[in-house]
């Protein structure tokens, strides 16, 4: 009887050549079925983010530029013919990515997990990305490796629940994430969303350094120590068309945010913005590209009360909300969520900011900071009653650009796409001669 001797493991490694690697767009591991949404306990008290210490040391670690670093194949390609269809997609129907590479946090010389904020629902760590074993030789045998996919980014950060109830909120923005860098023009106005890890909620994101408050912050200290007669009513960013470009700027993530991606941010804040520097730019132009992060609050406009967690209003940092939305009545219903017209109501706010340099947004305790914010419609006020008021002159520019975004949402507040047409209006006269 003649018997057939099958090839040894080796042998056919050796000489059959290996299947041509399948398209990542076909992985069922990629994607997931929207989470459970479960009751949450909101926080007790909101707390601010606040910037790692070592952030100024980061930048020179970011040699490749974040283009790279995004996986290719996740955004559609670009074709304006598809936007009302990729506005219409639900969640289900995109799915949410799951992080295709391994993470390790980076720690400090005594140990400690290096951080870049923290914020109520999450802390934010330093972390180092690594090629997963399963990824790295899936078949377990001698074939060459398949084409990468992607270029696996060399630092990233690494958003974990900082507790238990925070899950579904993550989870929530993990699929917001999702939806947004679907979306081909994404690059431009949202941080790199490379997945989320299932095991713990966690997010992956791109490590950006700098922050729009960081940047504020620096300028104001660098503003008062050369403080003259002439500067003194200049934004502390820079000049005047600085501050315009840096309006346009953000009013334009806004109006993408809201119109293309029909998405409510519901935290909009200096700290929710990271810089990312830009090419060579004029002397008026603001030179970073900001992005924004921090989707914990946010939600489709679309999106029905059920697919919505709980109590995103309960971590918001009461300076920078709307008026209405600090009504005791609305703070109390946890199913009530931001509009977006209070969004057009926070970026301004964040506007005045970066022309005051003042952060907390008002002067004063605690107390009297959040009682005048429950009169949020008389900022610009309140503002120029302030230590930094020169910088906002009546009739001015910074104030001819946000009076009609700070309106009470029922006096005819001005929508986003208004309000960038109204900017890029002001772009093309002089508004320097306005002071």
């Amino acid at each position: 009887m003649l018997t057939i001797r099958r090839p040894s493991l080796l042998s056919r490694a050796v000489s059959t050549p290996p299947q041509t690697p399948t398209s990542p767009h076909h992985e069922p591991m990629l994607t997931k079925g929207d989470a459970d949404i479960n009751i949450l306990t909101p926080p007790l008290s909101p707390r601010q983010s606040r910037s790692s210490s070592d952030i100024p040391n980061l930048v020179e670690t970011m040699a490749s530029p974040m283009d790279q670093l995004v996986p290719d194949g996740f955004r559609s390609p670009p074709d304006s013919a598809k936007h009302q269809d990729e506005v219409n997609l639900d969640k289900s129907a995109i799915g949410v990515l799951i992080c295709p590479f391994d993470t390790e946090l980076v720690s400090d010389d005594r140990g400690h997990n290096q951080m870049f904020g923290s914020g109520a629902w999450s802390n934010v760590f330093k972390a180092a990305a690594v090629e997963s074993a399963a990824r790295a030789n899936p078949m377990g045998v001698l074939t060459p490796p398949a084409s990468p996919v992607f270029s696996i980014p060399v630092l990233v950060a690494v958003k974990k629940p900082a507790r238990a109830d925070a899950k579904p909120i993550l989870r929530n923005e993990a699929a917001i994430l999702s939806h947004l860098n679907h979306l081909e023009s994404s690059r431009g106005h949202v941080v790199p969303f490379y997945g989320i890890i299932e095991s713990d909620s966690s997010l992956v994101l791109g490590a950006i350094p700098l922050s729009l408050e960081d940047h504020i912050r620096r300028s104001a200290l660098v503003a008062t120590q050369t403080l003259t007669t002439t500067n003194m009513s200049r934004p502390v960013i820079g000049s005047t068309n600085t501050w315009l470009d840096l309006t346009c700027r953000l009013t334009s993530a806004l109006n993408w945010l809201h119109e293309r991606a029909d998405v409510v941010h519901g935290d909009i804040k200096p700290s929710n913005f990271l810089l990312e520097p830009c090419g060579t730019l004029g002397d008026d132009e603001f030179p970073f590209r900001p992005l924004f992060i921090d989707f914990s609050s946010s939600h489709r406009a679309t999106s029905s009360d059920d697919e919505i967690p709980p109590g995103t209003l309960s971590a918001v940092t009461r300076e920078y909300t709307a008026p209405e939305l600090l009504k005791s009545s609305v703070l109390r219903d946890p199913k009530l969520t931001a509009t977006k017209a209070s969004d057009v109501f926070s970026m301004a706010i964040t506007l005045l900011v970066a022309a005051t340099g003042n952060t907390m947004v008002y002067d004063g305790p605690v107390f009297r900071r959040q009682a005048m914010a429950t009169q949020g419609w008389q900022v610009i006020g309140f503002v120029r009653s302030g230590a930094s008021g020169s910088r906002v002159p009546r009739q001015g520019v910074v104030e001819r650009a946000l009076d009609r975004a700070v309106l009470k949402h029922d006096m005819g507040r001005i929508t986003a796409p208004d309000w960038l047409r109204q900017i890029e209006e002001m772009q093309k006269g002089e508004p320097t001669k306005s002071f």
